[in-house]
C-alpha cells in the first residue's frame, strides 16, 4: 500500500512494510521489551487482522486553509498542523465521503476555522464514529463557542445526502487544550447515539464513550479473553474500567454474575441500557472509581473469582493493583493497548503474589507500531 502523505502524517508508520513483516516487527518489539524488563514471559499467539485497511471506526479530522481553500485531514505527529488528506487508507470509504462533503460545506458556507494562536474562530475539529455492522454514523462538530452560524443548513445538507448519518452533535470546547471532547455534546440531529453489533450483542454508544477502533479485531480480542479465562458458569466477574460494558456483557453467558465499574457516569448509563436491550440479567453496573470500588468490596468482604481490566494507554496504578490483589481473585485478565505500561504493571502484580506464563498479541492497529496485548494472571 502506498500513501502520498504517510511520511508527514505519521498515522501509519509501518505502511511501508508488507503485513507479515509488520507482525514480525511488533512481535520482536514486545519480545525485546520483555527482555529489557527481565520478564520471563513467552509470546504466545499473535492474532493477525484479516482487514488491514478501511478499519477505523473512530476518526478525528482537523481543518486548515491552504491558498484560501478549506482542507481537512489528520494532525501531524506531536503537533496541531493539519496534513491535508483525501481518501485515507485506514478510513471506511463512506466515512471519507462524508469528511470530503463536510470540508466542501465548511468552505462554501464560510464557516470560520478556529485559530489556536489568536483564540478566534469557531470550528476546531470533527469527530466521526462509524458502526460498521449497522452502517450508522455519528458526527460531532467540536466548536470554540456555542453560536454556530449555518448550523441548520449544514446539518440538513449532510442528512439529506448521507442516509447512514443517524445523529449529529455539537461539543463546545473554548479552552486551549488538546482534549477533543472536553464537555458534554448536545444533539443537533437524531438522538445522540449509534448502535453497533459486537460478539452477537447490540451496543449503543454516545459521543464520549470508548469503543475499540477495529470491530473485527475487537471480537477476536474478546474471544481470546474468554478462552483464556475458561469460565465454568459459576464465577463472579468484576469488569473494571468497563466503559459501555462490552467486555463484561460478552462474558455474561459464561459466568454467574458480572459487575462492571466505570467512573464515567454516561458510560455506565449506556452499559445498563446495553444489558437491558440484550436481555442480560446477570450483569450490574456501578458508576464509581474502580480502585475505590475494590476498597469498598474489601471492607464488606465481597469476593470476586475473576477481575478483568482494560485500562487507558497509561495503564493502571499501584493502588489499583494493591486493591485488586487484596480481593484475592483466582484469575486477573489484563488487556492493554500499550505493552510498555502493561510490563510496568506486571512487576507489581507479581510482587503481590500473582504469576503469568505468556502474553498474547492481537493486532488491533494494522500499519501502525501499536499492538494490543493480553495476559492472564493467576494466584500463586
Amino acid at each position: 500500500m502506498k500513501c502520498k502523505v504517510s511520511k508527514i502524517c505519521g498515522g501509519c508508520n509501518l505502511l511501508h512494510l508488507d503485513y507479515e513483516k509488520q507482525i514480525q516487527e511488533k512481535k520482536n518489539n514486545v519480545e525485546a521489551l520483555l527482555t529489557r524488563n527481565r520478564l520471563k514471559l513467552q509470546i504466545g499467539n499473535v492474532y493477525k487482522a484479516n482487514r488491514i485497511k478501511g478499519y477505523r471506526n473512530k476518526i478525528i479530522v482537523g481543518f486548515a486553509k491552504y491558498k484560501r481553500k478549506v482542507v481537512s485531514g489528520l494532525y501531524a505527529p506531536h503537533s496541531h498542523a493539519v496534513v491535508a488528506t483525501k481518501n485515507c487508507l485506514m478510513h471506511p470509504r463512506n466515512v471519507d465521503a462524508i469528511i470530503g462533503r463536510i470540508t466542501e460545506l465548511v468552505d462554501s458556507m464560510k464557516i470560520e476555522l478556529y485559530n489556536e494562536k489568536t483564540g478566534t474562530g469557531l470550528l476546531r475539529h470533527v469527530l466521526i464514529r462509524y458502526a460498521s455492522q449497522t452502517n450508522q454514523v455519528m458526527i460531532v462538530f467540536v466548536t470554540a463557542k456555542r453560536a454556530f452560524p449555518s448550523r441548520r443548513n449544514l446539518v440538513n445538507a449532510l442528512v439529506s445526502e448521507f442516509k447512514e448519518i443517524k445523529t449529529i452533535l455539537q461539543s463546545v470546547n473554548p479552552r486551549n487544550t488538546s482534549v477533543v471532547l472536553e464537555n458534554e455534546a448536545f444533539v443537533l440531529y437524531g438522538d445522540g447515539t449509534i448502535t453497533d453489533k459486537l460478539c452477537g450483542l447490540d451496543f449503543t454508544m454516545g459521543a464520549n464513550t470508548f469503543y475499540q477502533v477495529h470491530h473485527d479485531q475487537c471480537e477476536l480480542l474478546y474471544k481470546v479473553a474468554k478462552e483464556k479465562l475458561q469460565l465454568q458458569g459459576q464465577e463472579t466477574v468484576l469488569d473494571t474500567y468497563c466503559g459501555i460494558g462490552t467486555i463484561g456483557l460478552s462474558l455474561a453467558d459464561s459466568c454467574k454474575m458480572v459487575t462492571g465499574v466505570e467512573i464515567n457516569a454516561d458510560s455506565i448509563g449506556f452499559a445498563k441500557e446495553n444489558a437491558k436491550q440484550n436481555r442480560i440479567k446477570n450483569a450490574r453496573f456501578v458508576s464509581m472509581d474502580s480502585t475505590r470500588f475494590m476498597e469498598e468490596a474489601k471492607k464488606h468482604h465481597t469476593h470476586f473469582d475473576v477481575i478483568v481490566l482494560d485500562p487507558p494507554r497509561a495503564g493502571t496504578t499501584p493502588t489499583f493493583i494493591e486493591n485488586a490483589c487484596a480481593l484475592r481473585p483466582k484469575k486477573i485478565l489484563y488487556i492493554s493497548c500499550d505493552p510498555r505500561s502493561l510490563v510496568r504493571d506486571l512487576h507489581l502484580f507479581f510482587r503481590q503474589g500473582y504469576k503469568a506464563k505468556s502474553m498474547d498479541l492481537v493486532d488491533m492497529f494494522p500499519n501502525t507500531t501499536n499492538v494490543e496485548s493480553v495476559v492472564l494472571l493467576t494466584r500463586r
